[in-house]
């Protein structure tokens, strides 16, 4: 049997002990194994000494450097972009909400415009002139139109705009409800108790 490559080395270094160093010189195989290892150590020995023709480190640090600020930067760029696309969404969003509230408010005014003519062209129809009203249901009738004036004057500065303001959908309620009152003092010659 034959010694390990640790007891080999142990052999050629002289710290083998006295049974290792017995079999290499008995074993022809182990001697030479011995002998070959020495023959590298001294080929290793030989080698001349290899440094670096610079020192490298000092360009090694620079490009982690630049590495690590290219990353920050990288990561500013993408940080912005996000920052970006939640704010153009934010806005898209916002627009959205504004022109459904724009168009929510363009049916409402314009259903009461409709119910306002409907009320006015049944205020025609009435034979009013007919009527015998008296002196408190003509004062209430007075008011009601005074206010329906106001609000029409209202409404003449509030202009045409193309999208309605609520403003300008609480005044046509409030003529809306104005008319539907002088409707019901035309018709029922009653006094209109909601002033």
């Amino acid at each position: 049997m034959h010694l390990s490559l640790e007891e080999l080395i142990a052999v050629r270094d002289g710290v083998a002990g006295a049974s290792s160093a017995g079999h290499v010189a008995s074993c022809a195989e182990c001697a030479a194994e011995v002998g070959r290892l020495e023959a590298v150590r001294k080929a290793l020995a030989a080698l001349p000494e290899e440094r670096p023709s610079r020192d490298l480190w000092p360009a090694v640090a620079a490009r982690a450097a630049a590495e690590r600020e290219r990353r920050r930067w990288r990561r500013a760029g993408w940080i912005a972009a996000g920052l970006a696309a939640v704010f153009t969404i934010a806005i898209g969003v916002r627009g959205v909400l504004e022109a459904y509230g724009e168009a929510k408010l363009a049916r409402q005014t314009e259903s009461l415009v409709a119910e306002s003519q409907r009320l006015e062209h049944a205020l025609r129809s009435s034979e009013r002139q007919d009527k015998v009203m008296s002196g408190r249901t003509a004062g209430t009738v007075a008011q009601i139109e005074d206010r329906i004036a106001t609000i029409d004057a209202q409404l003449a500065r509030a202009g045409s705009d193309r999208y309605p303001s609520r403003e300008r959908v609480g005044l046509w309620q409030e003529r809306v409800r104005l008319l539907d009152a002088l409707v019901s003092v035309e018709r029922s010659g009653t006094t209109y108790l909601g002033l």
